[in-house]
């Protein structure tokens, strides 16, 4: 026994030996406890310890695990990169990057390597990062199909935009249609002016309105004279271009608020909105020279000799008290311009 060398007693010996004991006790509770892979390699790359979690994830039994450097768990593709970590612990800088390991079935497993390098050991923690990717990658889908389904809705929106300005517009055009449906069924087809139907609604309505707010109405009845000589003479032709042509020249005779039609045939009706009988006399004997002093083809085969029109006028005021009684008086009026000789006005 070396001389220098001091003597301890068994008791010693055996309190240090305890004491290591202890200590690696110690070291083994806290690898059990970390909970993360945890390894102490050499400076080989050797294992020297590896807690249960490092052996969980890399699948080795502790004795095959002891046969085996870290370099052998790395893919051949994260070898430069696993080197370079080393070199930058050897260096005395700690490190941390992610890359992958090689467990005992061969799966590759992504994780965050977390090294640094004691006195003669390098510690390192690898995060498992499966779950984290996985829940990233979910995350990826789950903004993937947001995004997906808000463009979806954004079209979906576009087109019930479109829908709604083509639904819209169909609607103005349903609009407009129904309104030229009213016009042409208020419209002669021959002459253009109003028609029969039309005239008595409106007729209807200037009279309910005179019961209720009395005024002034009066009624134009106007034939033309010896139309249908006129007709039989030159044919339907010419005569529908003379029908279209009287209807204008009556429309010319009177003033725009008062209502003109074609009450059938070669005769004419027009409403005058307040005008008494001597305003309605003065409209009707415009309309009766309106029409003699126009040329009309052939017409001197007619036997005045010219086309001309005779008018009767009828004013609302008593006795007459109905729309009947209206259209009778002038009818009647009419009748006494014919049976005077024709192109003449009665009223």
């Amino acid at each position: 026994m070396d001389k220098d060398m001091p003597s301890l007693s068994l008791k010693e010996i055996r309190t240090k030996v305890e004491a290591l004991e202890k200590e690696i006790r110690l070291q083994r509770s806290i690898l059990k406890v970390i909970p993360e892979p945890f390894f102490i390699l050499d400076r080989k790359g050797d294992f020297l310890k590896v807690n249960p979690k490092g052996m969980e994830i890399l699948g080795y039994p502790p004795e095959e695990l002891q046969q085996r450097v870290f370099m052998d768990v790395v893919p051949l593709e994260d070898l430069n990169r696993i080197r370079e970590g080393f070199e930058e612990m050897r260096q005395g800088n700690e490190v941390r990057f992610r890359t992958q390991i090689t467990s005992r079935l061969g799966e590759r497993i992504p994780v965050e390597f977390f090294g640094t390098l004691t006195e003669d050991a390098f510690f390192i923690i690898l995060k498992d990062l499966r779950e984290r990717i996985e829940i990233e990658e979910e995350f990826e889908r789950a903004k993937k199909e947001l995004a997906e389904k808000n463009r979806e809705r954004d079209l979906y929106a576009r087109e019930l935009q479109v829908i709604r300005d083509l639904y819209k517009e169909k609607l103005k055009e349903i609009e407009v249609m129904k309104e030229e449906a009213v016009l042409l069924s208020y419209t002669d087809d021959l002459t253009g002016i109003y028609n029969h139907r039309f005239f008595i609604e409106q007729l209807t309505l200037e009279v309910d309105r005179q019961k209720r707010y009395p005024t002034s109405l009066s009624l134009l009845m106007i034939d033309i004279d010896y139309f249908k000589n006129y007709n039989d003479t030159n044919g339907h032709l010419t005569g529908d271009q003379a029908l279209k042509a009287i209807a204008f020249l009556i429309q010319r005779g009177v003033r725009q608020t008062d209502i003109v039609a074609r009450y059938g045939g070669e005769e004419f009706s027009a409403i005058l909105i307040n005008a008494g009988r001597e305003k309605a006399l003065e409209i009707a004997e415009r309309v009766r020279s309106n029409v003699a002093d126009a040329r009309f083809p052939n017409e001197s085969a007619q036997p005045n000799k010219d086309l001309t029109v005779s008018v009767g006028v009828a004013t609302f005021s008593s006795p007459i008290s109905t729309l009947t009684d209206l259209i009778r008086e002038a009818d009647n009026a009419l009748y006494r311009a014919k049976k005077g000789g024709r192109n003449r006005i009665e009223g």
